[in-house]
């Protein structure tokens, strides 16, 4: 169980890292390599970067349900969503569903219950069949699929909110499906990103010392902060200049494929 969990850690911060790379000017051409502290080594010949990529959403000190149970539990549904959706169609999209708090009852009841079983069995079916029904054709389209659309208002089960699709064949070499807890991820403030960057730059030691600068890439979903969330708090968390032993520190929204260089010092 633990190696296909940290498989599927690694795939996706593969996918997200190629995302990330593909939008961002400031990425030199060179050797992607796979590590562990950092996550990302880049060799581009006359210099070498350390990446650490890392999400913001709220610590499991603060959450009120066991968080590493309630994320593998989506992305099983995710995984199977997309096994069954790439017998049908091999386009390569990245899909995020939002899910209702309501999932966590599920979670709750344990692997071995047969009425969870089957909510994953079937969420995933949904799912696929949501993607299929509303891909986008062409690179670069996104769809979203929620209460507010034709489709979505007759077939999104109440455990879904919503479903944002995205077509990145030939950006990405491979799908990347996740799950995103709705009210759950932190939302984007001064406090919350210099509190991210904090609790990086106190690993920042262990990590490889044979780079000549390291990067901080701080992954972000806008669309999916809680309902509190404040564009005003957001822009200034953006604008703002944190200190930090990173030599530069990047937000990556990625639902927007959008960087944001923060200013440092």
């Amino acid at each position: 169980m633990a190696s296909n969990n940290i498989e599927r850690r690694d795939r996706r911060e593969w996918t997200i890292m190629n995302l990330f790379a593909s939008v961002c000017s400031d990425m030199p051409i060179g050797q992607l390599m796979k590590s562990e502290r950092p996550d990302f080594v880049l060799d581009s010949g006359n210099r070498r970067i350390g990446i650490e990529l890392t999400e913001l959403k709220y610590e499991r000190r603060e959450m009120e349900f066991n968080m590493r149970a309630h994320e593998t539990f989506l992305s099983k549904i995710m995984d199977e969503a997309l096994a069954l959706y790439a017998k049908k169609c091999e386009l390569c999209l990245a899909v995020d569903v939002r899910f209702a708090d309501s999932i966590a009852n599920f979670v709750e009841l344990g692997e071995c219950d047969d009425e969870a079983v089957l909510m994953r069995r079937g969420l995933a079916e949904t799912i696929s069949k949501i993607v299929f029904d509303n891909t986008p054709e062409a690179t670069g389209k996104r769809y979203v699929v929620d209460r507010t659309s034709k489709y979505g208002d007759v077939s999104l089960p109440t455990m879904i909110e919503s479903v944002h699709i995205g077509n990145v064949t030939g950006r990405l070499t491979e799908p990347l499906w996740y799950a995103s807890v709705s009210t759950r991820v932190k939302p984007l403030s001064v406090e919350s990103v210099a509190q991210r960057i904090k609790d990086k730059d106190n690993k920042l030691k262990g990590y490889d010392t044979g780079c000549d600068e390291q990067w901080l890439v701080i992954i972000q979903n806008s669309f999916l902060m809680s309902s509190n969330y404040d564009p005003v708090a957001a822009n200034r968390a953006l604008k703002h200049r944190y200190k930090t032993d990173f030599d530069r520190v990047y937000v990556f929204e990625r639902s927007e494929a959008r960087v944001d260089r923060l200013r440092t010092f």
